[in-house]
């Protein structure tokens, strides 16, 4: 019980931006439990604090095979990408993760990143010309 309180505390530090208080206790606890929130967690803080992308996206996604239908490790994961510069894939992951249930910070994160509609032809690039001129078509008639 009292390490579910110290995962908890630990989490609400880490999602306020207090990463420093929240690295030194979730390292503590990922030696004891190997639960999957504390591992993304501890992945974000590594990759806020220590720019150490590459192992924060081994436990974050590590976490997320071990329990996909938690919305929190989408979160996690789609602020490592962020920090690490993959805006794309930070995109990606977090409307995956709104799909596994709505999560305030979730839409605060993409809402934060600004978003922006998918490409009215997803199998070219958004940059392709085509996408270009018939998004603005359709903003303009409405129509999305």
């Amino acid at each position: 019980m009292k390490d579910q309180q110290r995962i908890e505390a630990a989490i609400n530090e880490a999602r306020t931006g207090s990463t420093l208080i929240a690295l030194v206790e979730l390292e503590e606890l990922v030696r004891s439990t190997h639960h999957p929130v504390v591992m993304a967690w501890l992945g974000y803080c590594l990759a806020r604090h220590k720019r150490d992308y590459s192992r924060a996206q081994v436990l974050c996604v590590s976490a997320l095979d071990r329990a996909p239908e938690n919305s929190d490790l989408y979160l996690a994961l789609g602020r490592v990408y962020r920090l690490a510069g993959k805006r794309y894939q930070a995109l990606s992951i977090l409307r995956k993760g709104l799909k596994m249930g709505r999560n305030p910070l979730i839409v605060q994160e993409l809402t934060d990143m600004g978003l922006r509609k998918e490409p009215v032809f997803g199998f070219l690039e958004r940059g392709n010309r085509l996408n270009i001129m018939a998004g603005r078509m359709t903003t303009r008639l409405r129509m999305r």
